[in-house]
Parts: structure tokens; C-alpha cells; sequence
């Protein structure tokens, strides 16, 4: 498949075969050899298993003019390989380095790979310490014998140390006899989206791929459907990734022959990665990320993060560590960044693919056949470091991972469940897509989210506000969104830290809340519109990420944040002048209440004047307990009347 490229090495004499006439063979029997060459050109010819079994008799024929013919026996074991007769392959190998072990010392390393294949673990490492050993492989080839054996190594500890858990496979309203691939879920768990091949209507025997979906109805899936037009078209399309509120799709496409990327579609290279908007209720005609973001070669399967700003994606473009790499492009005030390698932490000289960042921004989970591994492909984990840098992956395991192929992870907001492909047996089709609950040490931090609506708190219209969170502690910017054209919006909430919501629209007053989110094994999204004020005279905004010690009015450093976007307001409007008001509860007596709201306000006024906005548009004022918003009688109550805000005074 163009979107998920799953590739087990077919040996090193394969290479051998196609690219490489050998000076001497092993065998000095001529007519062995013209048989062989026979067979050679057979095969090389060949474009189907069937017509590679054909050149299984004329190989046998080889071996009986010359038992000792070591090259046949190499020749028979890729052949059995293209079948996915595996062990047959391995007898092969065995036979033939029987009778001559040091002619072609690199099948060694090929026998290795195939214990290592069919799950052979200590043969596997065994018969990779005696290639290297013996026969001091040079680097490319010393690297690949270095992979396989600690491949084995790991793959015996996995195996005596297994995960608790076991993959459940999604069922038949998901997975069919077809290919079920790169699934991705929703913020609030209820749709999954996924990539599926079907039978290309326009040639028999051809397969394109296409984008399916299924909801969630209490705890089981419903029957998957085809998204249809205009995403799905007779080309490849599929490997998407939602932003957090749902109105903006990332995904590949690949261009057919003839067609190229379909009508209205361009491209640079093999596969690119394109860009769609929904826009009431529909989405928009994909447009290409550019030639900044898509090279010539093959860029696939973007993850965006739950900032809205960042975007990960496998690409096989040149000055990598591998086949294919990870990356990394920003969305600038002046589009998107020149994509970055993640590095040498993250990419091997092998393969990384099906990138997922989870909405935590901390945690990245991908696939390879790089890393030490059980199989084909693995599925690792990866943490974000203090300093922005990815620590080290670790492998998630047995039997979450197996000797089959496993790749194209995603995981629920909260950090609970898991949904992966494999084409591990017991399936429906050749690749299906399973769940299963993660343990502790492989989840990340569980997301909530906030949604609702923003409209004119006046004409009820619905407004396409700007929304920034903010983590309060160190002021760094969370994730950023729009409301949709309807005013709703969605924004996610990592759990564990105190957030600065605030949300704006020009001609508005902003919109702020504040947001502590404890640890939580319930999702627990929050509910709430938000009406803005146009901005005119007496119009008011609670600063709810302002913060004082009790019975203080030093500003503390959380409120830096706040303070910071107020500044921003007023410097985008700079004819407005406001009023910061003080308010306490009624707890203590009213002349120290008065004091104490009156120099908390003065405090905000003095940070501003501080901060370059003029003296002459800036009052304050203590209210004390006079102008309350809830009842006293109660700690809620009083929480809320204990509030710094702003009000307009002029314009």
C-alpha cells in the first residue's frame, strides 16, 4: 500500500541476485552453473509467486549436478521467502552454509534474520554473534547484524516478562477481509476514522484507499461507512489527523497514474500532505501543504498536535538516518516552517512511520523496524524531556507488539485505551485494527477538553473567536484555536496543571477563565459558552487568572499571563480608557476590606503603567464587599466575590 509501506528484508542475496553478477561461483560444474544462470534469468523475469515457484524445480536440478552449489541453495531460500514459506527458506540456509560456511559469509547474517523472523530468538542471536565475530562485517552490514541481535536479545526478555494485557480486535463493523489501517479517534473517543483499501472499481485486481468511519454507540462500534466525496476520490487518499476541535484534517494522498492527485489537486512528489476545512458542515477541496512541507520524495501520515501549530509526519526525503524518518514543521505567522528531523534519539537507518502525538503534546508514539524489536515492525513510545528534546523510546512490549507486523498507534485523550494495526493472526482481513486498555507506564497524561459556543452576548450571534491556553506556572503557550463559523468550539485541557483560558474577537471584550485539573480516571469534559461583550462604556471582564496571597495585594507571578493579555487589549485599542475594580468577600471589617481591594487594583494599574501602557488611561478603585456576584454564605460564594476585573470608562 502507498500510505502504509509494511517491508520485511527479502535477503541480502536478493540484492545478490538482481544487482550482482558474482566473479566465480562456488561450483566449478559447468553445466550446474548454466542451470543456475538459467534459473537466474527466470526469476528475474518473474512478476508473481506462482512464476517463482517455477524456478524451484530448475534450482533442484542445480543442486543435484552439484551438491555443494551454495548459491542455489540461497537462490531457493528467497524464493520460498517471496512465498512466506519461511521455515522451507530456513532449511535452505542451513543446507547450504552445511556444506560451505565461509564462500558467502553474509548469509549468516540473511539465516539470522529469518530465525529472527519466525521467532527463533536465541538462534537468532546466536548466529548473529558468530557472523560478527567471524567474519567482521563492514559497517552496513555490521550495523544490520547489530540490529538483529539486539532484536533477539530484547525479544527474549519481552517474552519472558509479558504485558498484561491482550489486543481485542475491533470486530466486523470495523474490519473486513480487506486492509484496515492508520486508525485515528476523536477528541471526545465517539468516531473513528481509519483508512481501509477497496477494490479499485476502474481495473480488476487494483486496490485504492480510502478514508472510513465509524461512531461509537454505548460501548461497541457501529458499522463503518465510507466518508465519500470530496476527501475519497479514485486515488489513494487515507493517514489523516484531526485538530482538537474537529474542523481541520491533515492527510495523504498519493497520485495515481494517469491522474495524478485528482482534479483540482497538485503535488510534488509520490505522496503529499494536504490540508481540509470544514466549513458548514462540509469539507473544503484539499490544498497541498506546499513545497516547503512536501518533497519530491514521499511525505505521509501527519500527526498534528493539540496546539494547532505543529505537525509531525514520516517522510523518505534525503539527509535522514533512514529509509524513513520523522519530522517536524511549525505553522508560523508566515505559513508553515521548513520541515525538522527529530533526530537520532527518534530515526534509525531503518524505517519510522505512523507517528502519533497524543493531545498531552508530551507523548509520541511510532512505529519501526529500527529500534530493537520483536517483529517486522514495532510500536515505541517516546517522552517530551524538560528541555523540548525526546528522551529515549521504549518498546511497548509484549504482546502488544509480537513477531508479526504492529504498527499505526493512537490513543484515547484520557490515556486509557489504545487502538493499533497489526496482521497478527486471528484477524478478519490481512491488517485489522485492535484495542486494548494501556498499562500505567506506557500512558500519557490524560487530556480533558472544553467546548460550547461563542456568540454576541447582545444578538446571540455566533462569533469566530481566537482561544489561547496558557499553562499560568511558566506563562507557555498550550494550544491555540478559532471557533468555527457557527461559534463552537473545542479546546483540549491537559489534565495536572492550572491553565489561563482566554478568549478574544476584535471589537470584543476578551474572555478569561481559569482551569485546575487534577489527575482523573473519569473523562470529564467541560461544558461552557462564552458570550463576549462588544466593546463600549460600562462593559466589564472578570481577570480571573489574577492572583493574590490571602490578605495580600503583591501581584503573584501567575498572574503574569493575565496581565500580559490585558496589555495586549489595550495596546490593540488604544483610545479605550478602563477602571480596575477590587472586590473582596465580607469576611473582616469593611475599612480593611476597602483598603485591601483598592491596593490589589492599584497593584494591577501600577504593573501596567510599569509595562508602557499611559498613566492617563488607567484608574483604579476598591469596592470592598459592596458589589457582590454570589452569596457570602458560602466558600464558593466568597471565592467568586474575592475577583479583580476591568471596566471600560471611555473610548
Amino acid at each position: 500500500m502507498k500510505l502504509r509501506v509494511v517491508l520485511f528484508s527479502v535477503l541480502i542475496f536478493s540484492e545478490f541476485l538482481v544487482f550482482a553478477q558474482p566473479k566465480s561461483y562456488s561450483s566449478i560444474n559447468k553445466k550446474a552453473v548454466k542451470i543456475y544462470e538459467e534459473a537466474m534469468d527466470k526469476y528475474n523475469l518473474c512478476s508473481n509467486s506462482d512464476c517463482f515457484g517455477e524456478v524451484l524445480p530448475i534450482l533442484d536440478k542445480v543442486i543435484k549436478k552439484d551438491p555443494s552449489f551454495v548459491e542455489a541453495y540461497a537462490f531457493k531460500s528467497v524464493i520460498y521467502i517471496r512465498k512466506e514459506e519461511y521455515m522451507k527458506a530456513i532449511s535452505m540456509l542451513e543446507e547450504g552454509l552445511s556444506v560451505n560456511a565461509d564462500f558467502m559469509p553474509f548469509l549468516h547474517l540473511d539465516l539470522a534474520e529469518l530465525y529472527f523472523k519466525t521467532e527463533q530468538y536465541q538462534k537468532g542471536k546466536e548466529r548473529s554473534i558468530l557472523y560478527l565475530k567471524k567474519y567482521h562485517p563492514k559497517a552496513k552490514l555490521r550495523g544490520k547484524a547489530e540490529r538483529v541481535l539486539e532484536s533477539c536479545k530484547f525479544s527474549i526478555q519481552a517474552l519472558k516478562s509479558p504485558v498484561d494485557i491482550q489486543p481485542e480486535n475491533l470486530g466486523p463493523n470495523v474490519n473486513s477481509d480487506l486492509k484496515e489501517y492508520l486508525p485515528v479517534l476523536s477528541v471526545d473517543m465517539n468516531t473513528l476514522i481509519f483508512t481501509r483499501t477497496i477494490p479499485d472499481s476502474r481495473s480488476l485486481g487494483r486496490f485504492q484507499e480510502d478514508f472510513y468511519a465509524s461512531f461509537k454507540h454505548e460501548k461497541n462500534w457501529r458499522r463503518a461507512f465510507n466518508i465519500g466525496s470530496p476527501l475519497n476520490t479514485v486515488v489513494n487518499e487515507g493517514g489523516h489527523s484531526l485538530t482538537a476541535d474537529g474542523n481541520t484534517m491533515f492527510f495523504t494522498i498519493c497520485p495515481d497514474i494517469g491522474i495524478g492527485y485528482g482534479e483540482g489537486r497538485n503535488g510534488y512528489g509520490s505522496c503529499d500532505i494536504f490540508v481540509t476545512f470544514l466549513r458548514n458542515g462540509k469539507w473544503t477541496n484539499p490544498k497541498n501543504l506546499g513545497p516547503k512541507v512536501n518533497h519530491k520524495t514521499h511525505d505521509a501520515q501527519p500527526s498534528m498536535s493539540s496546539d494547532g501549530r505543529t505537525l509531525y509526519f514520516s517522510s523518505t526525503r534525503p539527509g535522514g538516518y533512514g529509509e524513513n524518518d520523522i519530522y517536524v514543521t511549525y505553522l508560523t505567522s508566515s505559513g508553515w516552517s521548513v520541515p525538522q528531523n527529530l533526530g537520532g534519539v527518534i530515526n534509525t537507518p531503518g524505517r519510522e512511520e505512523g507517528v502519533f502525538i497524543h493531545p498531552d503534546n508530551q507523548t509520541l508514539y511510532f512505529s519501526s523496524d529500527g529500534h530493537p524489536g520483536l517483529g517486522d515492525n514495532d510500536l515505541f513510545m517516546s517522552k517530551r524531556n524538560p528541555d523540548g528534546s525526546w528522551g529515549k523510546p521504549v518498546n511497548l512490549g509484549y504482546p502488544i507488539n509480537t513477531s508479526k507486523n504492529d504498527f499505526d498507534f493512537t490513543v484515547d485523550a484520557l490515556g486509557e485505551y489504545a487502538y493499533l494495526t497489526s496482521d497478527r493472526e486471528g484477524g478478519f482481513g490481512d491488517w485489522d485494527i485492535y484495542k486494548f486498555k494501556l498499562p500505567d507506564y506506557l500512558k500519557p497524561k490524560p487530556v480533558s477538553y472544553m467546548s460550547g459556543r461563542t456568540f454576541d452576548i447582545e444578538t446571540n450571534k455566533p462569533l469566530m473567536a481566537r482561544f489561547e491556553l496558557k499553562d499560568v506556572e511558566n506563562g507557555k503557550k498550550i494550544v491555540e484555536a478559532n471557533a468555527g463559523s457557527n461559534g463552537k468550539f473545542l479546546v483540549c485541557l491537559p489534565y495536572g496543571k492550572e491553565y489561563a483560558l482566554n478568549a478574544a474577537h476584535e471589537g470584543y471584550l476578551f474572555y478569561s477563565e481559569n482551569f485546575k485539573l487534577n489527575k482523573s480516571t473519569d473523562f470529564k469534559p467541560v461544558e461552557k459558552d462564552v458570550p463576549l461583550q462588544p466593546i463600549k462604556i460600562g462593559g466589564k471582564v472578570v481577570l480571573k487568572n489574577i492572583f493574590f496571597d490571602t490578605d495580600k495585594f503583591e501581584l503573584k507571578p501567575e498572574s503574569k499571563v493575565e496581565l500580559e493579555k490585558l496589555k495586549e487589549f489595550l495596546e490593540k485599542n488604544p483610545t479605550l480608557k478602563i477602571e480596575i475594580g477590587g472586590h473582596t468577600d465580607n469576611q473582616g471589617s469593611k475599612s480593611h476590606n476597602l483598603d485591601l481591594s483598592k491596593n490589589r487594583a492599584k497593584a494591577v494599574a501600577d504593573w501596567l503603567i510599569m509595562n508602557k501602557i499611559d498613566k492617563n488611561r488607567l484608574s483604579y478603585k476598591g469596592y470592598a464587599d459592596d458589589e457582590p456576584v454570589m452569596s457570602n454564605d458560602t466558600a464558593e460564594g466568597r471565592a467568586k466575590n474575592r475577583r479583580t476585573e476591568f471596566k471600560i470608562i471611555g473610548q
